[in-house]
């Protein structure tokens, strides 16, 4: 097996020209955690994640090192976050995109990729190591049911 063997055959990517909302509809149509974003030539340039999307509904004082974590003293109704939400939703993913997000390469070995889907990182883009194109995007499910299909056959 290879990781062309555990791209997702049905990896999507968003361009860098689409809105928060955009995104946001797309992460709960897909169930993906993280959808990686291309430019118009399909050249990688980073991810769009669902903590990503939450840290925008978050106050700042939250989000830095030592920072807040009570938060008691803000409003949380669920008014005020559709409010934050319908804000931040007309934003560029360009501008809020993790750039420093892991990626795997076609010659990525398989138990490096595995590692790293354990330590939570459920979606994992797959990008030419030259170009930096966008190739396809390694899921924990569909590694699951690689491997679930492995031993099936074995059997």
């Amino acid at each position: 097996m290879t990781i062309h063997d555990l791209i997702d055959p049905n990896s999507i990517a968003l361009h860098n020209d689409s809105t928060i909302a955009d995104a946001a509809q797309l992460l709960l149509e897909t169930k993906l955690s993280a959808l990686p974003v291309v430019d118009a030539g399909g050249r990688y340039l980073g991810i769009f994640s669902i903590n990503r999307l939450l840290s925008l509904l978050l106050p700042r004082a939250a989000l830095i090192e030592g920072g807040v974590s009570d938060l008691g003293f803000v409003s949380d109704a669920m008014e005020t976050l559709c409010e934050k939400m319908g804000e931040q939703g007309s934003r560029l993913i360009s501008e809020v995109l993790e750039k420093d997000a892991r990626v795997a390469y076609p010659d990525t070995p398989l138990l490096e990729l595995v590692l790293h889907l354990y330590r939570g990182e459920n979606d994992i883009p797959v990008v030419d190591k030259t170009s930096h194109h966008f190739i396809g995007t390694i899921t924990s499910a569909h590694l699951l049911a690689k491997v679930c299909q492995g031993v099936n056959n074995a059997q």
